[in-house]
């Protein structure tokens, strides 16, 4: 009987460490410029990105707002932490023109992914996400 119990706790216990674990990273940053990514074209405003899919091929964005913009963004790769310049969460931004994509999503501790690039001259733009 007592061996029944400790069974079940020890696979209570290592189920809810696996779940616990397996959560999706997320992160809300404050973005102050318009700008795209896929086909939409957000307003500025603060957004959470949180992976999702079986294996973190889409970043969902929702915005702060009630009823505001949201969207998915198909991740074309990972990027390793070697890239990762700083251990803050941040977002890259490549500005094309006057238009700014939405580039890389980086969280702390993980990989980064990459959603966006472009070959035509550009400049970057970091934008920390505290959380």
């Amino acid at each position: 009987m007592k061996t029944n119990i400790l069974v079940s706790i020890s696979l209570i216990v290592l189920l809810a460490a696996t779940f616990g674990w397996a959560q999706p990273w997320s992160l809300r940053a404050n973005i102050p410029f318009q700008f795209s990514v896929e086909r939409m074209s957000l307003p500025a405003g603060q957004y959470d990105f949180i992976p999702t899919g079986t294996n973190d091929e889409n970043i969902r964005i929702v915005s702060e707002k009630k009823g505001g913009p949201s969207g998915m963004a198909l991740v074309q790769t990972r990027l390793g932490k070697g890239i990762n310049t700083t251990p803050q969460a941040h977002l890259v931004f490549d500005k094309v023109g006057d238009t700014y994509f939405l580039s890389e999503v980086w969280f702390p501790g993980i990989d980064g992914y990459l959603l966006h690039s472009t070959k035509e001259k550009h400049e970057h733009r970091t934008v920390d996400a505290p959380r």
